[in-house]
């Protein structure tokens, strides 16, 4: 990590510093090309007020410039050039900058050059004789220029990127050292910069879960292991009497239970892990719910609650067995918290962008302080405690899973003492 961190802030520097060094060197450059032009033109002005005062004089006089020096005459002979002989140069009536500056007195251009073998700029000006007086220079000067004007400014880069790379590896030293060093067990303990604390809460939340998940786990484990021992041993010690079958009975049940709630975590775990080996296929909701009221109708009538279906034959893509286990522990859960001569309403409907299934009851409902954690593993409010109901605790932790699965959504609308109503949306 600190490896990544820290090359992540050098490429970004040394990125940002180059974008800079090219940006720098285009502006210069094209500063440096408009005072070069601007500069010749000037030259070319005060060569031509020379020669106009004094032409013999002009002729003579040997010229110490950088730039090239071109007399020509307006038929395009060259009578005189700082560099090369006049006789040695073609007729230049077609250049176009002796073309303009005949028609309009003075003329620029940009272009390559046959005689330099370069890319060059040219200034022309008509003299007082019909002559044309031309200066010009190439882009080797100006880079010539250029390159000892941007010495200065690629050593003060090289020394910012030297310094962004130190930079770099101090930050990422401070990035680093605090998560290397943190208390996973209390992560509120830990002393961090401020960008941590939302990871650090998240942390202490999801341990705090986790302890109550264990310890939760290790109650419910305990307490039918606890009877089955209790009852095994009265047994083996023949101190049952003529009950015989009511213990066996006894430890069938807590047995049962005990299986019950291994095969929910496991699910639990599954779903978790995203380790369904099971395929989306189309399903009709209407009868995965009824046959889901099938298997609850002696429970329901056991606890005297109707149950009311009210669904449609609505199909749609979904894993079958998930959407099972989410209807039947959210009717199971209906059935278990209501009163009796109570009722549970199923439904389900097919809307453009998504399924609905509503579970409602007229049971004891659900308090605002337990609402939000009805989804947790384990969790129980204190209603449910009071009337000591049995279930593993892991029915809507599986449910809001199953949603989750699915990409769907669940949300819970209670009315304390008037019951429940779960509201699933499946998307398309």
């Amino acid at each position: 990590m600190k490896k990544k961190i820290f090359q992540s802030i050098a490429i970004t520097s040394i990125v940002l510093v180059a974008i800079s060094y090219f940006l720098c060197t285009f502006i210069i450059y094209n500063d440096l090309e408009n005072a070069t032009k601007q500069t010749l033109i000037r030259e070319t002005e005060d060569l031509a007020s020379y020669y106009n005062q004094d032409p013999l004089t002009f002729m003579e006089t040997k010229f110490y410039s950088e730039s090239r020096i071109t007399l020509i005459k307006n038929d395009g002979t060259v009578i005189l050039d700082s560099r090369y002989t006049p006789t040695s140069l073609t007729n230049h009536s077609t250049r176009p900058e002796f073309i303009n500056a005949l028609e309009n007195g003075h003329a620029g251009s940009s272009r390559y050059s046959d005689t330099l073998n370069e890319s060059t700029y040219y200034y022309a000006i008509k003299l007082s004789d019909g002559n044309i007086l031309r200066l010009s220079t190439t882009s080797e000067t100006l880079l010539s220029t250029l390159g000892s004007s941007l010495m200065p400014i690629l050593l003060m880069f090289a020394c910012v990127i030297i310094i962004s790379l130190i930079i770099a590896r101090i930050l990422t030293q401070k990035i680093v050292d605090p998560i290397n060093h943190l208390n996973l067990d209390v992560p509120l303990a830990n002393k961090t910069y401020p960008e941590l604390q939302p990871l650090l809460e998240n942390m202490n939340y999801h341990n705090k879960i986790r302890k109550e998940f264990s310890a939760n786990v290790s109650h419910e484990l305990k307490t039918p292991l606890t009877s089955i021992s209790g009852y095994a041993e009265i047994m083996a010690n023949n101190l049952q009497g003529d009950n015989t079958q009511g213990f066996s009975q006894k430890i069938v049940d807590e047995s049962k239970q005990l299986l019950r709630i291994i095969e929910d975590i496991i699910k639990l775990s599954k779903l978790d892990e995203g380790n369904v080996q099971l395929d989306f296929e189309t399903i009709n909701y209407q009868e995965v719910i009824q046959n889901v009221l099938r298997n609850l109708e002696d429970y329901a009538a056991k606890a005297k609650v109707s149950l009311i279906d009210e669904t449609l034959p609505v199909k749609g893509l979904a894993v079958r067995q998930i959407i099972y286990e989410i209807i039947y522990n959210l009717i199971q859960n209906a059935i278990k918290y209501n009163y009796e001569n109570g009722h549970v309403w199923i439904s389900v409907r097919d809307y453009p962008r998504y399924i609905e299934i509503i579970v409602k009851d007229d049971g004891i409902g659900i308090h605002d302080k337990d609402k939000e954690r009805v989804f947790e593993r384990f969790y129980r409010s204190d209603k449910s405690h009071s009337k000591q109901i049995e279930g593993t605790g892991l029915g809507l932790a599986i449910v809001k899973h199953g949603v989750d699965f699915h990409n769907g959504t669940i949300e819970v609308f209670d009315y304390l003492n008037h019951g429940t109503k779960f509201v699933i949306k499946i998307n398309k």
